[in-house]
């Protein structure tokens, strides 16, 4: 990638909230990542399903080892370079698919540390999803969809629907309520399987119904990719959660250097999920 290509992604980033990269992921890791994938959500239960009906699934990545192997892919470290994230931390992850015939995922902004200044006066994300679509997207079938910009400037939808993690919104309680419902100035980000999605934790984002007879998956990873530069609480925070990772000790050593290690003793970042009213 030149120089002037990682220009324009990181500009990208900091202004729209997310950018993309077509086509990193090794086609091998990726047939992997699908088998492994489809057999974890075969298994899953009704109820699971039920109540995830607008996000479709939620299985922890920390269910197989294998998805230690994608946190720590070399493209994933560098895509990361790219954006100027040299020192990346991993957090957690997600399966998330959508069943065929599944409705809309609701409006929502998955950034925790609300009361942090840095939450407000930051234009790089203070935690950031990597999303690597395992099929092909598109708006018929479930793709990403984006309010630009709304990880730096408060949207309407962040008081329609301050807190979108709740159990109701998951399962589509009231289908007509705001956070399911299409914005006018809403952006569609279609992508190939393989392709990787970077965006700001405080992105406002969401994803159109899947209206085919497939399921469309993505793994989302989270990352602290500007981990030098946190706030003590944040990751004083964050390395205690990063000590009770699901896998076995040796599958948490694949991570390397992308483990989160704190030794100050400030006390933890309280967990908020809802901008204050300083987000103008």
């Amino acid at each position: 990638m030149t120089t002037a290509t990682a220009n324009e992604q990181r500009t990208r980033l900091l202004r729209d909230g997310y950018c993309h990269f077509p086509q990193i992921l090794d086609a091998d890791l990726l047939e992997r990542t699908r088998e492994v994938s489809d057999r974890m959500l075969d298994a899953l239960p009704p109820k699971h399903l039920d109540e995830q009906k607008s996000t479709g699934s939620m299985i922890s990545v920390y269910q197989d080892p294998h998805f230690a192997d994608l946190v720590a892919t070399l493209c994933a470290r560098e895509a990361l370079a790219t954006l100027g994230f040299d020192n990346p931390k991993f957090a957690s992850g997600f399966v998330i698919s959508k069943p065929g015939g599944s409705p809309p995922l609701f409006w929502h902004q998955d950034w925790w540390g609300w009361d942090e200044e840095c939450s407000y006066t930051w234009d790089q994300p203070m935690q950031a999803f990597l999303m690597w679509y395992l099929v092909d997207t598109t708006i018929d079938n479930g793709c990403l969809r984006v309010l630009r910009g709304t990880h730096r400037k408060r949207h309407s939808m962040h008081d329609a629907v301050p807190d979108a993690h709740t159990a109701e919104l998951r399962a589509v309680v009231d289908p007509d309520h705001p956070a399911y419902q299409a914005q006018p100035e809403e952006v569609d980000v279609p992508v190939k399987a393989g392709d990787l999605v970077v965006g700001d934790s405080r992105l406002l984002h969401s994803a159109h119904a899947n209206k085919t007879d497939q399921r469309r998956t993505v793994i989302t990873l989270w990352y602290y990719p500007a981990w030098d530069e946190l706030s003590e609480p944040i990751r004083a925070r964050m390395a205690k959660a990063g000590q009770s990772y699901g896998w076995s000790p040796e599958v948490v050593q694949r991570l390397g250097s992308l483990l989160p290690t704190y030794d100050g003793d400030a006390e933890d970042a309280t967990w908020n999920r809802i901008p204050g009213p300083r987000f103008t």
